[in-house]
């Protein structure tokens, strides 16, 4: 049997930062994770890159992109902002760039060296980690008695900060739900949220790979838009991907009937003026092929389909172009659609919708307001916000107090 003051159930970002937080008030911890290694996710996020946070300091700010629950975070938020990230990675030796205006990124665009600072922070705190460790069961009784296979942890404190369910393969696969309801909270019905949309035009195919960038993506269900978002895309396999069709996904209902994606290449150019540009571009480059000229406005793997769908010849000569077949060429950059099939699942989502109800959880402290000294940090609670860095600020924010809280109270206790 081994005694602790806090137990971090969780290697990702949220346990990490809760656990190093923790380590450095003085209090004795260990962090459980039941992989063979810490940060599986944090390592693919941002496509390997490592969104960390953004630059929106202003607290209200901030967590209006959460909604009515961004109320929730604004303790957390106000006491480590993103400023306060920036600052905790930069002065370990991780330089950050901004990109985009507001996304900062390890300059690096390695998710690893991320990793690197919180093992190296939570190691210089006096943290003990146990990977590959499969919990039995968790009791609360004058603290919490953890059964592994072959220990027992008794713990002043517990913080709950496994994640969600998003990309299984990483080992988010609701355990912290279980331990959670176990202990006598209420669970909000985990979704998908941030996940790629899956099209059934077959030849979206051929745009595989291609990436579109401040493009306005619409979707429009029953005929009505819906919603929309300008920002990057990417074509997958079989539908789309990035962040415009992330945060679409947040603000309609994922599962309604008869949705259609509508791209728009040229969100700043009306119809008519996109027209027109192209039409004099055409005759000042008469003499040349029709691929060679419009290659100015379409992306290349973009081009040749379109010209395909317009039913033109790509190696006429561009005067040639009819005015009929250039208002089906301009269509495609203003109206590019397809039929969404479904929206793709935890498999492929970027977080996790739903968790733990922030009605049974202090957000002041991130203490459970159902059991003493247990804490909650990060996707495993209620809440979730759109790329660009919110969610794994959120991690680090709520980690952070999490740590805070539970070290304070044990070391007193």
């Amino acid at each position: 049997m081994h005694k602790y003051d806090v137990v971090v159930i969780g290697g990702g970002p949220a346990g990490l930062m809760a656990a190093g937080t923790a380590g450095e008030k003085g209090a004795k911890v260990l962090v459980i994770e039941k992989m063979g290694s810490l940060g599986r996710k944090l390592l693919i996020s941002g496509s390997g890159r490592c969104n960390i946070t953004n630059t929106i300091d202003k607290t209200s700010e901030f967590v209006s992109h959460f909604g009515r629950k961004g109320r929730f975070l604004y303790q957390a938020i106000n006491s480590f902002n993103t400023s306060s990230t920036v600052q905790f990675f930069n002065s370990r030796g991780l330089a950050t760039v901004v990109d985009k205006d507001i996304k900062v990124f390890p300059a690096s665009d390695m998710a690893l060296e991320v990793l690197s600072v919180l093992t190296r922070y939570v190691k210089e705190s006096g943290v003990d980690i146990r990977q590959g460790a499969i919990i039995k069961s968790i009791q609360a009784e004058d603290g919490f008695t953890i059964s592994l296979p072959n220990d027992t942890i008794n713990s002043k404190a517990l913080i709950i900060a496994t994640g969600g369910m998003s990309y299984p393969k990483t080992g988010s696969t609701g355990d912290g739900y279980k331990y959670a309801q176990v202990l006598g909270h209420t669970i909000v019905k985990p979704s998908p949220a941030l996940v790629p949309v899956i099209v059934k035009d077959p030849w979206v195919k051929e745009l595989q790979g291609l990436s579109i960038r401040n493009a306005e993506l619409s979707i429009y269900i029953d005929g009505k838009k819906s919603a929309s978002d300008i920002q990057d895309a990417v074509f997958t396999e079989n539908g789309l991907s990035g962040p415009a069709v992330y945060n679409l996904t947040r603000m309609i209902d994922i599962t309604a009937k008869d949705m259609t994606l509508v791209i728009d290449m040229y969100p700043n150019t009306e119809y008519h003026e996109l027209d027109i540009q192209i039409a004099q571009y055409v005759q000042e480059n008469a003499r040349k092929t029709l691929k060679n000229t419009l290659d100015k406005f379409f992306p290349p793997k973009l081009l040749m389909l379109a010209i395909k769908m317009s039913g033109a010849d790509p190696e006429m000569r561009a005067g040639s172009l009819n005015k009929a077949t250039r208002k089906k060429l301009v269509n495609i950059l203003k109206n590019l659609s397809f039929k969404i099939e479904r929206f793709a699942g935890f498999e492929r989502a970027v977080v996790t919708s739903g968790g733990v109800s922030l009605k049974e959880i202090d957000g002041k402290t991130m203490m459970s307001k159902i059991v003493k000294n247990l804490y909650f940090a990060g996707e495993v609670m209620d809440i979730d916000g759109p790329t660009g860095g919110f969610n794994l600020q959120v991690s680090w924010s709520t980690g952070r107090l999490a740590g805070t809280s539970a070290a304070l109270k044990a070391v007193q206790s």
